[in-house]
């Protein structure tokens, strides 16, 4: 018997080596779900290709480990992926003079409209005439500093004391360069601060735009709607964004449903590696709301943002920065508020990239992604063109590549392959069942056999 255990385990093991020792096949354009083809017209050792949204949704992983480009002879070639981001000047702030108005009676005009006069306690008086004036709430005069670079000014930030009950309001934002003549830069903007247990939640923004009026604004005025407020300005600031290289981004939508009145999910096939998320309400209005995320399907959810939507006066609310990494399910829960009739719409930003090619072979070329067991083989740029080279061969400056038609490959199957580490992984696991079994079986053969023995002797 011991022999003949001896060769089913070495047959047991033979059947295993060549799972074990195989080497890896050269990849092909069929290891992978999909691809387009490439067209290249100028001659060039190298060309770039900006990526089709495809890619970014299709790609099973977050990094894009698994896009390739084969030639025609189905060859894959080098490459390197450029993210298209660069880092950002941080936001400044410039604090405006703040002076508080009161109103004096309105007084009708002889023929439209009516005129109302605004001081403050420092002597300056402003004269406003128009047809709205008996709607007029608190006020206030901002004067700009002489050195705010007004070509990046983009938001004015409010400042007040916690309110002792909540509070919601509007105010309308006029801009003059002499205080005599007032124009209208922003009506009606939201602005907001409410609590709920120990959660605060504040609107105390403006989106301003200097650079656009047609004289340069050297103060600003502030009406409120309400002509009592239970908050009282202490502070205000412009916030200037130094202008810098556009970042392009990548839009991807999300899918998303409501769950219940006050909630919504949103969903990406697979995990994103967004920088930053917008959610855009259909019909006019506001909307607080609280913002959670998580990885995958069975994470935890973490906290996000709190925040308030609002589409008002054809401008909708700023989109919301997003610094967790990747990123696969979003769920929105109202404040004190219900969703509307059409869940708002999600769309995710993630930072474009160009793919930059050695035209090794002859094409057409073949760009192509979606491999489960696929690895990491980009290249850095320094291997792929020599930095003696660049100045004549600047990576911006390639020749593109164009992105033509679907060619069918491999398809969804390949989404979930499995790696050659994987496959001998598993050999092995499958050898080490084997020999248990092989063992368990010839103990239980040796214990019946003595069985049987003790009881023909006795």
């Amino acid at each position: 018997m011991k022999w003949k255990i001896a060769i089913f385990t070495g047959a047991l093991w033979c059947a295993a080596l060549p799972g074990l020792a195989q080497e890896t096949a050269p990849e092909s354009p069929q290891d992978y779900a999909w691809g387009r083809s490439l067209t290249t017209a100028a001659s060039s050792p190298w060309y770039r290709v900006a990526l089709p949204d495809d890619v970014y949704q299709q790609s099973v992983w977050p990094d894009l480990r698994d896009v390739r480009v084969f030639n025609h002879q189905g060859e894959r070639v080098p490459f390197t992926l450029q993210v298209q981001q660069e880092a950002q000047p941080a936001p400044k702030e410039q604090a405006l003079r703040l002076f508080p108005l009161a109103a004096s009676p309105v007084e009708k005009l002889s023929d439209s409209g009516e005129r109302v006069w605004l001081r403050s306690p420092e002597g300056y008086e402003i004269k406003l005439e128009g047809e709205r004036i008996n709607t007029m709430g608190e006020s206030y005069l901002l004067a700009l500093p002489d050195n705010v670079q007004r070509q990046n000014v983009t938001q004015l930030q409010l400042s007040w004391d916690k309110p002792a009950v909540n509070w919601q309001g509007k105010a309308s934002l006029y801009y003059s360069n002499d205080m005599k003549e007032w124009d209208l830069m922003q009506a009606d903007a939201p602005l907001m601060d409410v609590a709920s247990g120990s959660d605060r939640l504040t609107l105390n923004t403006i989106n301003i735009t200097l650079s656009m009026v047609t004289n340069t604004p050297r103060y600003l005025l502030l009406v409120f709607d309400k002509p009592q407020l239970p908050v009282t300005l202490t502070r205000a600031v412009v916030i200037e964004n130094p202008q810098s290289t556009e970042i392009t981004n990548v839009a991807l939508p999300a899918a998303g449903r409501a769950l219940s009145q006050d909630k919504a999910l949103y969903h990406w096939a697979s995990p994103q590696p967004v920088t930053s998320i917008s959610l855009s309400l259909e019909e006019e209005g506001t909307l607080p709301v609280e913002i959670a995320w998580r990885s995958g399907a069975d994470e935890a959810w973490r906290p996000l943002a709190k925040t308030v939507l609002w589409n008002l006066n054809n401008q909708i609310s700023e989109p919301i920065p997003v610094t967790v990494g990747n990123v696969q399910e979003i769920q929105v829960t109202t404040v004190n508020a219900h969703l509307p009739k059409v869940v708002p719409q999600l769309t995710g930003l993630r930072p474009g990239q160009t793919l930059i090619f050695n035209a090794q072979g002859s094409g057409p070329y073949i760009l192509a992604w979606g491999n489960k067991a696929a690895q990491s083989v980009a290249t850095d740029l320094d291997a792929l063109i020599p930095a003696a080279l660049r100045q004549k061969h600047a990576p911006e400056s390639l020749p593109e590549a164009w992105v033509g038609d679907e060619v069918k490959l491999g398809g969804e199957a390949r989404l979930s392959a499995i790696s050659p580490i994987e496959q001998r992984s598993q050999w092995l696991t499958g050898l080490v069942w084997a020999a248990l079994v092989l063992g368990v079986l010839a103990l239980a053969w040796m214990a019946l056999r003595i069985w049987r023995e003790v009881k023909e002797k006795a």
